[in-house]
This record gives C-alpha cells, structure tokens and sequence, in this order.
C-alpha cells in the first residue's frame, strides 16, 4: 500500500492529482485513464500515461 507523501496541482480538476501523486510515489509504470481531457501529456516522471485502448495495442 502506497500513501502519497507530495501534493500536487498540475492538472486543473483538482480531484485528479492525486493519480499523478501516487504513480510518482509508486513509481507506476504507467498510469491508465480514458480521461484524456485533464491527463494530456504522455508522461509524468517515469509513468507513461496511456488510454484503455493504447496500453491494449501496445503493451499487452
């Protein structure tokens, strides 16, 4: 179990940095959303952001 130790506020619905504090935390591989309005860049740190559908094509 990981429990975020950073507050971030990169993206604008404020509810959602706490994906991006805990996959900097974990050091995520990847961090996977069909939100694609508020998660618009392909990384944040180490983890790679992808949709469903990419992370399926790609990585599987």
């Amino acid at each position: 179990m990981y429990i975020p130790q950073i507050t971030l506020k990169i993206i604008k619905d404020l509810s959602d940095n706490k994906f991006l504090e805990l996959a900097s935390t974990c050091k995520a591989d990847f961090l996977i959303t069909g939100n694609t309005k508020h998660f618009n860049m392909s990384s944040f740190g180490q983890t790679r952001i992808v949709t469903p559908k990419e992370y399926w094509e790609i990585y599987r």
